[in-house]
């Protein structure tokens, strides 16, 4: 895949516009680019680019999305919600791959061997769409971290089946259940065993390096060399690197100092907006609109089908922990959020596109998916909210609903008043109607400083929230006068950069506060900067 320069330009250029559309029109930032993407597809306002490559995806944006994962995750959210995460990402994913499958080569005709591949195909969840809703959505706790778990490591269980099945497809062989079975369970616990094993090596030198670059050098090499290492061996690559992030991420909440901390989540914050931007604009670019067309009535039933094998493998799997594990049972309605919440993404459209040429009905394949994933990104990413509110499962705070409505009065008549004495100062309003609206001005200002006040003395825990968002803006301001002074030499670098970490020590703590996590679990114990 080569891109020339006024092409990558251009790119960033649209997504420039179509994140600042998205945000005014409330719509997701993905769907958006998606969207965005086809209509500039089908406009010809970007000639030139190539289509999206498998290679691209796999070598490139898989590595990084689930690296990036790992390492921002919250790890005792994981290990808490250890069984139902490992439950979907194995069992859930074979059943929902079988079920899929079957019900393709039932209403479409397919072989077996086809029907199977395009199922673990699709049966993949988009680990960007699911990250991306469920860290912004207010939803219970353990079920977006259910959620955000099993995206991260259904990847690996998928990746691997298809790599079998594609393997037995393409050689014309039949295909064997104990092997592919044993191929799944050693590739799998093989990927973990080079994640973890590099993922702990790379945490000894970020150990002792004390330079959040060379830090952040260290986290990018890892991500990629956790990955291709498994992938070299034959096993998980995307289990590896998740497996990697997840180590590294529990050494920088225990034993880096503040410092490094955000730098390093920093980076990999926008390394991931970076590489999701552009695999959704290259989805909607890639998505030739004729072939959406031509098999839309073979997409509509793939959807069917999809939605029945998810169903199976949410449904039974679940109804097994509730008789096995009851402590650890799933609400019926979090369950229904698992079924709407299967969003399809590039994943998908890199295998399907890496299939081998002499795949039995590739063409059909590739059209498939390639529908398949469009519509849900777009229908079911403009859905997801809508349903999670319907559900009730949005948690909704009055108080701080209510401190908003206060806090939104008192700014609107502070610069109503501003602007008033702004006016009479300039001698365009008379003595009489500013004496008027200045009186009105100040009982609603003074309303509102005193509803604030009472809704703070009332409940302690949200006026807490509201002084530590206070605090943080603050210390945004320290920093950006510091980075200043330091630019223009009113101070040294090294008094500059100890006053920096102090700042970033009490943004980590401000952080932890916010979450409810003591700083001495997440982050003490760190070593100097």
């Amino acid at each position: 895949m080569h891109l020339e320069m006024p092409v990558i330009i251009g790119l960033m250029v649209v997504a420039i516009i179509v994140a600042i559309a998205a945000k005014r029109a409330s719509l997701p930032y993905n769907v958006a680019l998606v969207v965005g993407g086809l209509l500039i597809s089908v406009s010809g306002l970007l000639p030139g680019i190539p289509p999206l490559s498998a290679e691209v995806v796999f070598l490139v944006c898989l590595p990084a999305l689930l690296f990036e994962g790992g390492i921002t995750a919250d790890l005792a959210n994981v290990r808490a919600n250890a069984v139902p995460i490992a439950l979907l990402a194995t069992l859930g994913m074979l059943l929902a791959i079988g079920a899929t499958g079957a019900t393709l080569h039932w209403s479409l005709a397919l072989a077996w061997g086809p029907a199977l591949l395009l199922g673990s195909v699709l049966a993949v969840t988009d680990t960007v769409s699911i990250l991306y809703a469920f860290r912004r959505a207010p939803v219970p706790q353990r079920l977006s971290g259910i959620m955000q778990g099993e995206s991260l490591f259904n990847d690996g269980t998928a990746l691997v089946v298809y790599a079998a099945i594609s393997a037995v497809v393409a050689g014309g062989h039949s295909p064997s259940l104990a092997l592919m079975s044993g191929q799944v369970v050693l590739a799998s616990l093989g990927g973990a065993v080079i994640g973890l094993s590099l993922g702990l090596l790379a945490s000894f030198v970020i150990r002792r390096t004390e330079d959040p670059l060379a830090e952040i050098m260290a986290t990018t090499a890892l991500a990629f060399a956790s990955f291709a290492a498994a992938e070299q061996f034959h096993l998980s690559g995307a289990i590896a690197a998740v497996t990697a992030g997840l180590t590294v991420g529990g050494t920088l909440r225990r034993d880096v100092s503040p410092q490094s901390q955000v730098a390093i989540h920093t980076f990999w914050e926008y390394a991931a907006f970076g590489v999701n931007t552009f695999l959704f604009l290259s989805m909607g670019l890639s998505t030739p609109p004729e072939t959406l067309l031509a098999y839309m009535p073979q997409t509509l039933i793939a959807v069917v089908c999809i939605f029945i094998g998810r169903a199976v493998a949410i449904y039974g799997p679940f109804l097994l922990l509730r008789w096995f594990r009851p402590a650890e049972a799933i609400p019926l309605r979090w369950q229904h959020v698992f079924l709407v919440g299967n969003i399809k993404g590039a994943i998908s459209i890199g295998l399907v596109l890496g299939l081998p040429a002499n795949t039995p009905s590739r063409e059909l394949l590739v059209a498939i998916a390639f529908g398949v994933t469009f519509l849900s990104l777009v229908l079911q990413g403009l859905m997801l909210g809508g349903f999670l509110r319907r559900m009730g499962l949005l948690e909704q705070d009055p108080v701080a609903f209510e401190v908003a409505e206060q806090q939104a009065r008192l700014i609107a008549s502070r610069a109503a008043h501003h602007e008033l004495e702004t006016l009479h100062g300039q001698g365009l309003i008379p003595r009489g109607a500013y004496d008027h609206l200045r009186g009105d001005y100040q009982v609603n200002i003074a309303r509102a400083e005193r509803e604030l006040r009472r809704l703070n003395e009332q409940h302690l825990a949200q006026g807490a929230r509201s002084l530590i968002t206070v605090r943080r803006r603050l210390i945004d301001a320290e920093r950006t006068a510091l980075l200043g002074a330091r630019r223009n030499g009113l101070i040294p670098d090294a008094t500059a950069e100890e006053m920096l970490a102090r700042l970033d020590e009490r943004t980590l703590e401000l952080e932890h506060a916010l979450r409810g996590t003591p700083h001495g679990e997440a982050g003490g114990g760190h070593k100097a900067s």
